[in-house]
């Protein structure tokens, strides 16, 4: 037998070092939560039924838009089949107001304030008048018809104009910017002055599951609530002030499921009333919104007219932007009104270099349903009509619309930039933002072909958008969250906020990942549960990844320090001396891979030893000691609110002939900041942009001249299918912010903010040579056709 002879000593197999995993931040995982969502198991609110004692919530809602109670008799409801309870204002202790079980008394005061259920007067068609309980769905409906309530109409508020002159909210008007100054907005040989009025009509935000409560006694006094919210621990504070209840009695839960777009951010009456009546009743109660319901009473987004004045000198350098907005606030004043001073007014200049801006707002209340956020609140319809002015402003210079936004677009070296109504920008970098999109677009090309069509008289027009953006995100405050390793070995992250399909549970285990360094499928997310922990702002205004992702990752890397700690005992080695294991199993001695101990025996040796009453350190095992492997932390932005931003150029066909707008492409560059997961940041932009798509070519609620919603069902509100969208062209960009250590930014409405303005500038530049200046928004085929007609008429 030949033996192989021993390796030279300069010749020794060395064993390779264990590999490294690529860091997780940054990386495009899967989606842990959707088997889940695709297969059935996560539930929505209806599918989450208590115990078969549960009874079901309908209401007896106003037939009219303005009227005055005369009288409610429910007696007859009362003896119908399988009815428990029926609820009207006057049954209720004390006068129990939305306002009051919410974050608005402060703003606008409790005599407009909507009442859980009215005793004088309604506001809107759909109003919740009486509440019926009854054994189930079916016998509630009809028990209400047998309710009898005497209204006597009033005249409804429909117009703003109207509404401005008897109903304006004064808490609302804000003057931001410089002081008037009348001379900046005269024409002059060598200033170029355009003004232009746009009317964002009122959209629905339209999730999957609408709104819906099911609550019950859990015992010992609590009661535990599960809904369709955005904003759990909200909805527990607003609950325990009108129950009159220490909020640790109420636990509220919202499934990671069912959408929310801004329309689950505050509570309506019927919310508050499910949980009441299941205190009173004792029993659990579930209310589960239909559609015509949802599309008649729930809360709406947009609803304002926004009037531009935008001057400019003959080079095409923007002066001077004056700004006025003019807010429905609906019956009742709600989030909707404090929109415009909360987040327009400090971007009001969006992402143009313009040394003079005044800035003006107002809300009114008017007969429709209240307004509150939707995605882009307070900042899609302010930029697209911004960047419609833009495009106004470049006409009457007779130069490109992308020329115009390059002589104007606030350099990076100008950044962190102060604006003139009281923001700070963070980094970016506008100008190549919009170079990156009008060169994957192939600008030029488009342009050269538009010329060809219009040449050759070609009835289908091609028109081509540009809106650059830049929008604020978080809106103030902090989140909580906690990390904590089991005695199993795996970790789980607790945070205050909530999802209904954002992919939460991936990107908080990526970023817990990197800083534990542990595999993210051995994290577990747990969240939108106000027992899980104390306190949460929940999802809203893009803020999620901003102030929960900052405190997980804080509380992450304390964790991991407080473990190697506990190994370095374990290992009988100098703390210094231990470092976390490649693979992420654990911790080993720095240059010995073999002297090591897994995340599993860490946690068992730290365990061991607060049984034992060590507390390591001199620590007594109490919170924050070495061996309490858990630690929690609340991350507050301190008012540095971020600005994402970006370019986005939308292709439009047209045909002129029947007003009908295609669609063809759009090409989206978006900045936000680091990413933590490239495809989940996709699809936030994804869902966006269609939110845009919809907003400019036909979702709109209509209303009759009583205040009657005529758009009543998804075959009225036409929502974009797929097969009238493109695919998407993202094309990525990240400069990372300066005011959060990791380097976030926003996403969520990213989308929205950027393509609405686009796609609406693309409708009106395929039809601008025909004489087409302005068409407000949504641009149906009936709108687009009429408006063609009206511009190539012959005088008559």
């Amino acid at each position: 037998m030949n033996a192989r002879p021993p390796p030279a000593e300069e010749d020794a197999v060395v064993p390779p070092a264990p590999a490294s995993p690529p860091p997780a931040v940054g990386s495009p995982l899967r989606r842990v939560e959707d088997r889940e969502l695709v297969t059935g198991g996560a539930g929505f609110v209806a599918d989450l039924r208590p115990e078969r004692t549960a009874v079901h919530v309908a209401f007896v809602r106003s037939p009219l838009a303005a009227a005055t109670i005369i009288a409610v008799d429910p007696s007859s409801a009362l003896g119908e089949p399988g009815v428990v309870a029926v609820l009207t204002g006057r049954d209720l202790d004390g006068d129990p107001t939305v306002d009051n079980v919410g974050p608005y008394s402060t703003a606008f005061g409790a005599e407009l304030a909507q009442a859980l259920l009215p005793v004088d007067r309604v506001g809107f068609a759909g109003e919740a008048i009486v509440a019926v309980v009854a054994e189930t769905a079916a016998e509630a409906a009809d028990a209400v018809e047998q309710v009898i309530v005497d209204l006597e109409p009033t005249e409804p508020v429909l117009d703003l104009d109207h509404a401005l002159a008897s109903t304006v909210i004064e808490g609302t008007r804000v003057r931001g910017g410089h002081q008037p100054d009348p001379t900046r907005f005269e024409p002059a040989d060598d200033r170029v002055v355009v003004e232009l009025t746009q009317w964002s009509p009122r959209q629905l935000p339209s999730p999957i599951e609408a709104r819906a409560v099911t609550a019950q006694p859990v015992g010992d006094g609590r009661l535990e609530v599960v809904a369709a919210t955005q904003t759990p621990h909200a909805f527990r504070a607003g609950l325990a002030r009108v129950l009159r209840v220490e909020p640790d009695r109420i636990r509220v839960i919202a499934p990671a499921v069912g959408g929310g777009f801004g329309g689950k951010t505050t509570r309506a009456p019927e919310e508050y009333l499910v949980p009441i009546l299941a205190r009173r009743l004792g029993r659990p109660v579930s209310w589960h919104e239909t559609r015509s319901e949802y599309f008649a009473t729930a809360t709406q987004g947009r609803g304002e007219r926004i009037t531009l004045t935008l001057a400019g000198d003959r080079s095409g350098r923007l002066t001077g932007l004056r700004a006025d907005v003019v807010k429905d606030g609906g019956a009742y004043p709600l989030v909707g009104l404090q929109l415009p001073g909360g987040y327009t007014l400090k971007m009001a200049n969006g992402c143009y270099d313009i040394e003079h801006v005044e800035f003006t707002s107002v809300g009114v209340l008017t007969s429709r349903p209240p307004t509150s956020a939707y995605r882009g609140a307070g900042r899609s319809p302010y930029v697209a009509a911004l960047e419609r002015a833009v495009d106004r402003f470049a006409a009457e210079l007779g130069v490109d619309p992308v020329e115009v936004r390059r002589r104007n677009l606030i350099r990076a070296d100008q950044l962190p930039y102060s604006t003139p109504t009281g923001a700070v920008y963070d980094e970016a970098d506008y100008p190549a933002d919009l170079e990156r999109a009008v060169v994957a677009a192939g600008y030029d090309d488009l342009r050269r072909r538009q010329a060809e069509r219009r040449a050759a008289g070609d009835p289908v027009a091609i028109g081509i958008g540009v809106a650059s953006y830049s929008h604020m995100t978080t809106g103030g405050g902090g989140e909580e969250a906690s990390v904590t390793i089991e005695s199993d070995g795996t970790a789980t992250v607790v945070t205050g906020t909530t999802s209904q399909g954002h992919g939460h549970a991936t990107t908080w285990a990526q970023i817990a990942a990197d800083a534990l360094t542990m595999p993210v499928d051995r994290i577990r997310v747990v969240e939108g549960d106000t027992d899980a922990i104390g306190s949460g702002v929940g999802a809203v205004g893009s803020r999620s990844l901003q102030t929960a992702g900052i405190a997980i990752h804080r509380s992450a890397a304390e964790v991991r320090e407080r473990a190697r700690r506990v190994a370095a005992d374990e290992l009988e080695a100098a703390v210094d001396d231990v470092v976390t294991a490649a693979d992420g199993s654990g911790f080993h001695v720095i240059g010995t891979p073999a002297r090591s101990v897994s995340w599993h025996g860490v946690a068992t040796a730290a365990l061991a030893s607060a049984a034992a009453g060590d507390g390591g350190d001199g620590g007594d095992g109490g919170e924050g000691s070495e061996r309490e492997l858990t630690c929690g932390e609340f991350y507050d932005t301190e008012g540095r609110n971020t600005f994402p931003s970006g370019a986005h150029v939308a292709v439009v066909e047209v045909d002129t002939e029947t007003g009908l707008v295609s669609l063809r492409r759009l090409v989206a560059v978006d900045d936000a900041g680091t990413v933590v997961n490239p495809t989940i940041v996709e699809g936030q932009l994804h869902g966006g942009i269609a939110s845009a798509v919809g907003q400019v070519l036909g979702e709109v609620i209509v209303h009759d001249d009583s205040g009657n919603q005529l758009t009543s069902s998804l075959l009225d509100y036409p929502i974009p299918t797929t097969d009238q969208l493109p695919s998407f062209e993202v094309v990525p960009s990240a400069t990372p912010t300066s005011f959060n250590q990791l380097g976030f930014k926003g996403v969520g409405e990213s989308g929205t903010v950027g393509a609405t303005g686009a796609v609406h500038n693309a409708v009106l530049d395929a039809i601008a040579h025909l004489g087409v200046e302005h068409l407000d928004i949504p641009c149906t085929p009936e709108r687009v056709w009429t408006a063609i007609q009206a511009a190539t008429a012959p005088p008559s």
